[in-house]
């Protein structure tokens, strides 16, 4: 056998398993538990959302059957890296998670901080308001907002200055009540809550974190999934930001001037 033909019959083998791994099933033997958690143009009952629409996509595209349901968000994590859960939308990713799940990013979150009346005009950074022992922060248990901001949370936590929530609708009605003196949150909350809820935005609203915007995309629990079926569904969400299903997702919610800014470009 010629060095040529050792080559076609390499090429051919090469090919087909390429084919094959192209072809893997994303679906499992029995419906994909996907589990939305309450967080305002992302997903609220009784509303849907960008999660909700990106999900019955993906559904779509897979030709997978899913079971979604409505879960507290430190109930998500814990059962994805458990395996009692498979898919989640919109997490944040982290060196942590990354040990028990994939992530295929599709939206940015621009945290702010959002500000009550008794922190005062002169603070005007995260350093600042850590300063002031005086100084409280409320926060849904479990979120994580950026490398900055969880670093400078986790302070506070530590200083027991960090009142913990279960939900975002709580987060706002709390503040609103005067329970903490800043909470941070991303244009997907606060679009969507101070509507909702009619409650009066304050009047101090801030960016403290130098870092960009935050990557959140679609959730893949590793033991549920094989990483050729991870790495199909992060193909999925590939396609669908640059076919323009996820910009048409993002203005249908955000409107046409901050739909596009919320979607995630990969570097």
């Amino acid at each position: 056998m010629n060095l040529r033909t050792c080559v076609s019959i390499v090429s051919v083998l090469c090919g087909t398993l390429a084919g094959e791994a192209r072809a893997v099933s994303l679906c499992l033997d029995r419906p994909i538990s996907f589990a939305h958690y309450e967080f305002g143009l992302l997903y609220s009952e009784g509303y849907g959302g960008i999660d909700d629409d990106v999900q019955k996509e993906l559904a779509k595209r897979s030709g997978c059957k899913f079971e979604t349901d409505l879960r507290p968000r430190a109930r998500i994590w814990v059962e994805l890296e458990r395996g009692t859960l498979d898919m989640a939308g919109s997490g944040v990713q982290n060196p942590a998670r990354n040990k028990f799940a994939w992530f295929a990013h599709y939206v940015v979150e621009d945290n702010h901080v959002h500000i009550g009346p008794q922190v005062s005009p002169s603070i005007k950074s995260m350093e600042d308001f850590i300063a002031d022992p005086k100084l409280t922060v409320g926060g849904v248990r479990s979120y994580s907002y950026s490398p900055n901001y969880d670093r400078q949370i986790q302070t506070l936590i530590d200083d027991k200055r960090f009142y913990s929530v279960n939900d975002p609708i709580m987060l706002y009605r709390m503040f609103d009540a005067g329970r903490y003196d800043i909470f941070i949150a991303s244009q997907f909350l606060s679009l969507h809550y101070f509507k909702i809820l009619k409650l009066k935005p304050p009047k101090r609203i801030e960016d403290w974190d130098p870092d960009p915007a935050t990557p959140s995309g679609l959730v893949v629990s590793k033991k549920s999934f094989t990483s050729a079926q991870g790495e199909g569904w992060q193909r999925l969400i590939a396609q669908m930001l640059a076919d323009g299903t996820i910009r048409k997702i993002l203005n249908k919610h955000l409107g046409e001037e901050m739909g596009p800014r919320a979607m995630y470009v990969r570097p």
